[in-house]
């Protein structure tokens, strides 16, 4: 009876490992399948991991680099910051022990400039620049005040050939004594005469109307033939003579400067194409913009 339950439990026993050997078995088999799968997704897609690696790596040297630039710059930055700390540190001393002399070049050199920047070097009148600035205020001024302002531009008739006969020199020596002329001749404080460019001059008359701006280029035309200078390839006369375009209006909203200036670029056009040695002038009446 002994011997029956000893081969009963050692079957059972057996059954038993087999059981567990097939499930062991089982295991197995589905780790290998798995591994089986996982090489070949790897064999299918190794060139794109390889490359999305190679991306990385890229992205990373690049980075590096970068941030080696970046490092320099920020030191050539911080180098530049303590130069200027140090410039900065003499300047400062330099101005607290020399201020006051200091102050009175700059104080000079700044008006230097200025008249440098608004002054024309030959004639020592006014240059374009100034004339134009000059005409922007004044326009507004009088459009506050609704009073005329009046405007004339002239050329030198036949000035090229004045040139060509007697030369540069003699030509800037003609410009110089005709801008004496404007100066002389234009007496209010308000007043400016500029060189509008070459051999062009112009003059910008507030508080002064047409009958006004009209007594002004009648000196002018009086003092120019007093001053008797001889032009012998002149086309109009023996002597150097004047072309002028003279306007004159009340500022309105509704118009700007470069109205009056071309208004009497027109008539200075016109009095060239009638002959030169004249003035044509011509009241300009603006409306005023509702």
């Amino acid at each position: 009876m002994k011997t029956n339950n000893s081969v009963e439990k050692a079957e059972q026993q057996f059954l038993t490992k087999i059981y567990n050997l097939r499930q062991e078995v089982e295991r197995l088999t589905s780790d290998n399948h798995d591994l089986k799968m996982a090489l070949l997704t790897t064999a299918e897609h190794g060139d794109f991991i390889t490359a999305q690696l190679e991306e990385v790596n890229r992205q990373l040297k690049l980075e590096i680099l970068e941030r080696k630039r970046s490092e320099i710059t920020l030191k050539g930055v911080l180098e530049t910051i303590s130069r200027q700390k140090e410039d900065l540190e003499i300047l400062t001393q330099i101005l607290t022990e020399h201020g006051d002399s200091i102050e009175g070049e700059l104080y000079e050199r700044c008006v230097q400039a200025n008249h440098l920047a608004t002054v024309d070097a030959l004639t020592q009148l006014a240059n374009r620049r100034a004339f134009d600035r000059y005409l922007t205020q004044q326009w507004q001024k009088m459009l506050r005040k609704q009073l005329p302002l009046s405007l004339l531009i002239c050329d030198i008739d036949c000035f090229k050939q004045y040139n060509d006969t007697y030369g540069h020199l003699a030509g800037d020596d003609c410009l110089r004594k005709i801008g004496q002329i404007f100066t002389e001749s234009i007496d209010s404080a308000c007043s400016l005469m500029a060189r509008y460019g070459g051999e062009e001059f112009a003059a910008v008359l507030p508080h002064t109307d047409l009958e006004q701006a009209i007594a002004v280029v009648e000196k002018i035309q009086k003092a120019i033939e007093q001053l008797n200078i001889p032009h012998a390839r002149s086309r109009v006369s023996d002597r150097v003579t004047l072309s002028i375009g003279l306007t004159c209006t009340i500022p309105s909203n509704g118009s700007s400067p470069s109205t009056l200036l071309d208004e009497a670029d027109r008539l200075l056009y016109q009095a060239k194409q009638s002959g030169r040695n004249q003035c044509i002038h011509q009241v300009m009446e603006l409306e005023n913009a509702l």
